[in-house]
Parts: C-alpha cells; sequence; structure tokens
C-alpha cells in the first residue's frame, strides 16, 4: 500500500519564509511498516505543480493525504488559499484516478463540509487532531467510514462523524524526518522560525474572534517539559536547528508549566533560541529574565485591541495598562517584540479612535528608546463561521446571515478604514527613526536567523 503525504501551497509565492509541516510530518511518523511512504510539501518550491505531478506519476499512490493549513494569508488580504487545495484534489483525481484522497489540516476542519461540498475529488476529510484517526484509518483502511472525526459522502449527503477524544500530549508522535527533512528548513527565513514546537493545545480563553478551542479544545493540554526538551535538543543536534518557534495559542499560561519549560532547557545547556506568543497580563519581570537566559529572543503580542471598548468586544480579559506594562518589561530586557493588533472594529466612535492612536504613541514611546519594537502588525478583523463576534454582527445586521465566509471577508467599514492607514504610519515613521538611532542595542531576529 502506498501513501502520498502533502502539504498544500498555503503561502506567498516567492516570500521564501519556509514553515516546517509539523502536525503531518507527525501523521507520517504512524503510518505503519506495511504502508510504503513518501512525501512532499509544495511550499518549498517557487512552482510546485510539476513537482506534484511527478511525485504522482512515479508512486501511483493508493492514498493520498492532503494537509491544508491556511485557508487564507490574514494580514488584511483577499487572497484565497482555496484554489491550492483544489488544484492539488483534481491532479491527483486526474493522475491517480482509483487513489482514495483524505484532506486535513487546520484550514480543512474549520470548513470541512464546505470544502467536501466545494471540491467533489476528495474522499473522505480529516476534522481535529490527526493522530489518533489516523492511525485507526491506516489499520481499517479501506473500511473507514466509522472513524471519529471523518467527513464522508453518503450520496449526495455529507456526514461528519463526532470527533473521538484527544490524543495525550506527552504521546504525540516525534516528526518524520525522513519524509520531511528538517535541512530543506533550516536556512533561507529572513523573519520567522521555520521550525515549530508543541509545548500545549487547546485554548481556555474565550476570545471572540478566534476558534483555537474549535481546534485544539477548549481545556490547556500540556506537554511534559521534559519531552519539549528532548525534540528541541534532538533537531539541534541531529538536524543543527538553533531557532524554534512554540506554537502554544499562549506560550506563558500556564506560567508554572512555561518556567518548567525554561528550567529544563537551561539545565540541559542547550544553545538554541526560540520565539513564542504571549499573554501580557500574566508576563512578569521573572517570565522575561528566566526566558531570556533560556534563549528567548523575540516576544509575540497579540493584544489585538488598542482600546478599552476593543478589549471588552474582543473578549481579551485584558486592560490597556496590561499592555503598556508588558510592553516596558521587553523594553527592560532588551527583547525583541511584535504586537499585533486589530483596528476599525465594531462599534467603534471617534473617541474611540482617537484613544486607540494615543495608546499606540504610548506603546511606540516606550519602545523608542530601546528600539526593540520589531514590528507592529495592524490588522482588521476576518470572521469565521461560528465564532461568537461574528454571531454577534449577524445579529445587529451589520453583516449578512448568508454570507460565504469561506472566502475572506473582513470587518472594515469604509468611511474608517483610513484609520489602520494612520497607524501604520505612525509605525512605520517611528520604526525608521528608531533604526537610525545609534543607540538601538537589540539583536534583530534577521541576524539571528542568518
Amino acid at each position: 500500500m502506498k501513501i502520498l503525504f502533502v502539504q498544500v501551497p498555503t503561502s506567498h509565492l516567492g516570500a521564501k519564509e519556509r514553515v516546517y509541516p509539523l502536525g503531518l510530518s507527525r501523521l507520517a511518523a504512524i503510518a505503519p511498516s506495511g504502508f510504503e511512504k513518501s512525501a512532499l510539501d509544495m511550499n518549498l518550491y517557487p512552482d510546485p505543480w510539476p513537482k506534484l505531478k511527478d511525485k504522482l506519476e512515479s508512486i501511483k499512490p493508493d492514498i493520498i493525504a492532503l494537509s491544508f493549513r491556511n485557508i487564507d494569508p490574514l494580514a488584511g488580504q483577499q487572497t484565497s488559499y482555496l484554489s491550492s487545495l483544489k488544484t492539488s484534489a483534481v491532479v491527483a483525481r486526474l493522475i491517480a484516478p482509483s487513489a482514495v484522497i483524505i484532506a486535513g489540516g487546520p484550514a480543512f476542519t474549520l470548513f470541512a463540509k464546505r470544502l467536501m461540498e466545494e471540491i467533489s475529488e476528495i474522499d473522505f476529510g480529516l476534522c481535529g487532531e490527526g493522530e489518533l484517526a489516523f492511525a485507526q484509518i491506516l489499520s481499517g483502511f479501506p473500511d473507514i467510514k466509522s472513524v471519529p472525526g471523518i467527513v464522508w459522502r453518503k450520496e449526495e449527503e455529507i456526514i461528519y462523524n463526532p470527533n473521538g477524544p484527544f490524543i495525550s500530549m506527552d504521546e504525540i508522535p516525534y516528526i518524520d524526518t525522513n519524509s520531511f527533512s528538517p535541512k530543506d528548513y533550516a536556512e533561507g527565513n529572513l523573519y520567522v522560525a521555520a521550525m515549530g514546537i508543541e509545548g500545549k493545545r487547546g485554548c481556555d480563553l474565550k476570545c471572540g474572534y478566534c476558534l483555537y478551542p474549535r481546534l485544539g479544545g477548549g481545556k490547556m493540554r500540556l506537554r511534559n517539559p521534559a519531552i519539549i526538551t528532548d525534540e528541541m535538543e534532538r533537531l539541534n543536534k541531529d538536524w543543527g536547528i538553533k531557532l524554534f518557534h512554540f506554537t502554544d495559542p499562549v506560550l506563558n499560561r500556564p506560567q508554572d508549566h512555561f518556567e518548567a519549560i525554561c528550567k529544563e532547557i537551561l539545565k540541559r545547556k542547550l544553545e538554541v533560541s526560540w520565539t513564542g506568543f504571549f499573554r501580557e497580563d500574566t508576563f512578569t519581570e521573572h517570565n522575561a529574565e528566566l526566558a531570556q537566559k533560556a534563549g528567548l529572543v523575540a516576544c509575540y503580542f497579540s493584544a489585538d485591541a488598542l482600546t478599552s471598548h476593543g478589549l471588552s468586544l474582543l473578549g481579551k480579559a485584558l486592560t490597556k495598562d496590561d499592555i503598556l506594562r508588558a510592553s516596558k518589561i521587553t523594553v527592560k530586557h532588551n527583547i525583541l517584540t511584535m504586537c499585533h493588533f486589530l483596528v476599525n472594529l465594531p462599534f467603534e466612535t471617534k473617541e474611540h479612535m482617537k484613544e486607540a492612536k494615543e495608546m499606540m504613541d504610548k506603546i511606540l514611546d516606550i519602545h523608542s528608546a530601546c528600539g526593540n519594537l520589531g514590528a507592529v502588525i495592524l490588522n482588521t478583523i476576518r470572521l469565521y463561521p461560528g465564532a461568537r463576534l461574528t454571531n454577534k454582527l449577524i445579529e445587529s445586521g451589520l453583516i449578512d446571515s448568508d454570507i460565504d465566509l469561506l472566502y475572506p471577508v473582513y470587518y472594515n467599514p469604509q468611511n474608517t478604514s483610513y484609520v489602520l492607514h494612520e497607524l501604520e504610519a505612525k509605525c512605520h515613521e517611528a520604526g525608521v527613526l528608531s533604526r537610525l538611532k545609534i543607540n538601538a542595542a537589540c539583536k534583530s531576529l534577521k541576524a539571528l536567523l542568518q
């Protein structure tokens, strides 16, 4: 039995920022010895379609597993990656007409039934975490219609089997480095760490626009710090990986788990660097000092609102003081910082927009002397089906109830869309002025990657 694992294109062509296919590599690792495995990450190639054609023709797979990571690139863009999945499935069906095509991944999970309707070439879909379900698929192939989390076709109807239990975080398999070599991702990135590390899955926060709890569950499931560090150490020694990104929704919650990871890295004297998303209200002086000693080189903050109204609307359970305090800590410890904010939010007034500009000025002022603000990423809200904020906008009549959210839909009223550009201009000016100062002491993430 031959199986081909394919990561379909979900990155800007020419961007050259590679991301290791962590989830698909773990699935490849659990394929039994009776299966002949092959793999292709289409994101590695400027023109990946001839590569897919060659793989399909040479391998003649019985099963084709298509992983769909992102539905669109966010950042306010109207690009959809739907065509990547659809074209991959069509090419696979035409070249390997008898193969069973299975699609999965985070983007597929969020829009499973809709994508099955849109792409008739897909035989089965796999929703949610794949490690347990995929093992059942391979052990029971081809009779897989009873597997939890499977989406399948029954004549004209699409059937969605309820998801099964989550896997224990200490039992997730080590990545398949033979199928997806870390060497292919170790060099070339300028801005982001290519290799992800999982410290936990699931999220117990209740942000009104976010679907992380739907993907990984509404509770944090923690991975043993020793196992996390084992994986980092192995990748560092075997493949020379020096920079990692923690894929956790929030890295520094709970604090004791986060600190245990840092202490384990220090105990082993690993010479690695890493980044992650941090929560402002639980980010402390002690966190920063300990993490920096353990290799932290960049903090990503995602407060997502610059006003008290926005923080409440989005369900962030944060205050503006939390945001400013976290910025001051990164300045004190000279840690490269990236901040994410959503602007032009629903129900905002001119006073709210004035407040947002004033808050941005405070953040820029805090970081100006150190020059450690690597980027401020501004965006408008991408609306997802079933999200609490999306439902509120439908109930308020601000968007139509029948709008197709499979494609990029952002809440961005045109009469106030200028606010994003005004804030971008502020950040650009501050960034240039800071960069031209001689006393900007922080190391850049770009330098660490080169």
